[in-house]
């Protein structure tokens, strides 16, 4: 069942024309966004950042793994290893190939994904000894009932630090 605020949110939407359902806006294969139940917590999309340089993700039944490498000052390699299970059927591999279309260093949905290190890496560049502050929500690591604050990203930055002793 859609909540009072999703339904709102919903109908803002279609008003204004901003969804692909519109006329005339339809995918040529819409297989593309065909799946299976992967998991019994009816949870299709989690990005986890493990640790800087890691990151696991499921999006629908594309299960991937990205690593950040960095080579060197100016360069920084990005690895996306794709899973499946040895039990998959060839439908189920089949989903899931087709699913790295969408989510991946050249997907049609998160090809910026692949991209943005770069943008960062440019920017801290020229950046000098520049530093950035995250207060979004304030300046804590405690739990908030807004989803509007980083306080997990400065957990998540806090912690770093204290593991590499900086």
């Amino acid at each position: 069942m859609v909540d009072a605020p999703q339904a709102e949110a919903g109908k803002q939407y279609q008003e204004q024309g901003l969804r692909s359902d519109q006329e005339g806006y339809k995918l040529a294969d819409p297989t593309l966004l065909a799946g299976f139940k992967e998991f019994d917590d009816g949870i299709t999309l989690q990005i986890l950042s493990v640790f800087p340089g890691f990151v696991l993700q499921q999006i629908q039944n594309c299960l991937a793994i990205r690593q950040v490498l960095p080579r060197g000052v100016e360069k920084t390699d990005l690895n996306w290893t794709y899973l499946g299970y040895a039990d998959d059927t060839p439908e189920q591999r089949g989903v899931r190939l087709k699913q790295a279309n969408l989510i991946g260093p050249a997907g049609f949905v998160s090809m910026e994904d692949g991209a943005v290190g770069g943008f960062v890496q440019r920017g801290i560049a020229t950046a000098g000894d520049d530093q950035a502050v995250i207060e979004m929500g304030g300046d804590s690591t405690s739990s908030s009932p807004s989803r509007v604050t980083e306080a997990s990203v400065r957990g998540f930055w806090k912690l770093y630090r204290r593991l590499m002793d900086i």
